[in-house]
């Protein structure tokens, strides 16, 4: 679940990091968007000390870029930034699905099998929020189950800069949905039977095929935005 500011468990400088981090992802400071301290802070009710830390952590993700003048704005978006993060990702994703069928014990591939359940059901609902979400759960728990902690914290930073792309997805129609549930279901197929080289294999191709979903997205993005 999604913290709130009136969370206990983590600190008012991490839940000002989480919000804005957030309001970037999901599209509600846009990209090239000025970023003004001052309204900030007021909107959180909350000083402008730890919106400033926030934005700096921000900024070393490469979620807020600092100009000239030393003013901030949202990071802007592009084919090559997406095809660099999703090239890079299917690299590591392939490689932490090969380690997870090799890991993965009986219980483990219960849990995945369960997940995958979740994006078929989905996507034969049309609940395409919720395919992304379910598939997102499938590849934590890829993560998890893989044991390899390096590649993982790479693709938790990754994923922050890959999430503002997936909000941009193909809306109009069912068909990408539909794809990344048979390459699911696929993909735990081959984990199940632990064939770890078709697992990598699968994993990779579904990235990619991501990415091209992600790039004509883009591309429509940028063309209504000029």
């Amino acid at each position: 679940m999604r913290p709130s500011l009136s969370s206990q468990r983590l600190s008012t400088k991490d839940l000002v990091y989480f919000e804005i981090k957030q309001k970037i992802i999901e599209g509600l400071l846009k990209p090239n968007q000025s970023i003004n301290e001052e309204s900030l802070a007021s909107e959180l009710d909350i000083s402008r000390t730890p919106i400033r830390e926030a934005l700096q952590r921000l900024e070393m993700q490469e979620l807020v870029i600092r100009l000239p003048n030393g003013r901030l704005k949202v990071a802007p978006i592009s084919i090559q930034e997406v095809e660099e993060l999703f090239n890079v990702r299917s690299l590591l994703e392939g490689l932490v699905t090969r380690e997870a069928t090799i890991q993965a014990t009986d219980k483990d591939m219960e849990k995945l099998k369960q997940y995958t359940q979740l994006i078929v059901d989905a996507s034969e609902a049309d609940q395409r929020v919720d395919v992304v979400n379910f598939g997102s759960e499938f590849h934590n728990y890829l993560y998890q189950i893989s044991r390899n902690q390096t590649a993982t914290k790479i693709l938790n930073q990754l994923n922050d800069r890959v999430s503002r792309y997936r909000r941009l997805a193909p809306t109009k129609d069912n068909k990408r949905s539909q794809q990344a549930a048979e390459e699911h279901k696929k993909l735990f197929e081959a984990i199940a039977n632990r064939n770890h080289d078709q697992a990598e294999k699968l994993m990779r191709e579904h990235i990619h095929n991501s990415l091209n979903a992600a790039k004509s997205s883009i591309a429509l993005h940028l063309h209504n935005n000029e």
